[in-house]
């Protein structure tokens, strides 16, 4: 708001011009906005893209070929467009928040924020009903294996974790809940409810579970072969809250695999029944 105020900041900023950064002066109630639309646009994509992996499914589409369509359109780009469990962590909540506050209290109702933050909040509730469906309906007594509880890898942050609405459901729908993260246990504790056992490592959190849910892409888990786990659990469901397994080696291995927008198994086995048709008739 001053010369001197800007002064000090480019001077502050300045070990960051060799690498290119653009320092953009502005005035403060601008430069405020530009930090929380930015963060309420990457929101609006996360969001975007679930609401397409559930009409993925419906449809018999691939949501992961359709990101990768969408972002090829430089328009548009590829990153945020990964489909999940519903955005969490310390700044697209807070910050879709603050805006639809301030776009609020000026008169300027900001609704297609409004809606992001409304969706992504329903789609996290939504996720244990996926899981109870992959269980055939019910979760009572069954031991379940959750993978990963931060919002995101390679941090411990809790914060708005999509994990905490889900564990939280299906402890009160009776499961036996086991879980593991590489970094956010103790976070985790003060975050989930009392009956969550804390496994040490992966292989005790699956050893003799009815099945597995991973929230959390760490790389821990994406090394995770299917033949193994399969082996190391009692049950054979595996719900891929992050697309994290490949489908095909995960039914290989004998194993219940229910993904994030892509076709259900009985929907890619009915195309190949219509291209066995097709190509006994030609």
């Amino acid at each position: 708001d001053s010369a001197q105020a800007e002064a000090v900041l480019r001077a502050l900023y300045r070990p960051l011009n060799p690498a290119g950064v653009t320092l953009l002066r502005t005035g403060l109630e601008t430069a405020e906005l530009i930090k929380y639309a930015t963060n309420a646009f990457l929101a609006m994509k996360i969001t975007f893209i679930n609401e397409m992996a559930d009409l993925c499914e419906q449809v018999g589409a691939d949501v992961h070929e359709l990101a990768r369509g969408m972002g090829l359109d430089r328009r548009i780009g590829p990153k945020f467009l990964h489909p999940g469990p519903g955005f969490g962590g310390s700044c697209f909540p807070k910050d879709t928040q603050a805006l639809m506050r301030i776009a609020q209290d000026a008169h300027a109702p900001a609704r297609l924020v409004e809606t992001v933050v409304n969706v992504n909040e329903a789609r996290k509730a939504a996720m244990a009903g996926r899981i109870l469906a992959a269980f055939g309906g019910t979760v009572r007594r069954r031991r379940i294996a959750v993978l990963g509880l931060t919002f995101k890898p390679e941090t411990d942050d809790m914060r708005e974790s999509p994990a905490i609405p889900i564990v939280h459901r299906l402890v009160e729908l009776g499961a036996e809940v086991v879980a593991y993260d590489p970094a956010g246990m103790e976070q985790a504790r003060r975050d989930l409810p009392d009956g969550v056992v804390y496994a040490p490592g992966a292989a005790a959190a699956l050893a003799g579970a009815d099945g597995a849910v991973l929230v959390t892409e760490w790389n821990e888990f994406r090394a995770l072969a299917p033949d193994w786990l399969r082996a190391m659990m009692r049950g054979r469901v595996v719900v891929d809250l992050r697309n994290v397994f490949d489908p095909a080696a995960m039914r290989a291995a004998g194993l219940d695999h229910h993904a994030i927008g892509r076709p259900a198994p009985h929907r890619a086995f009915a195309g190949e029944m219509a291209e066995l048709a097709l190509a006994a008739a030609d």
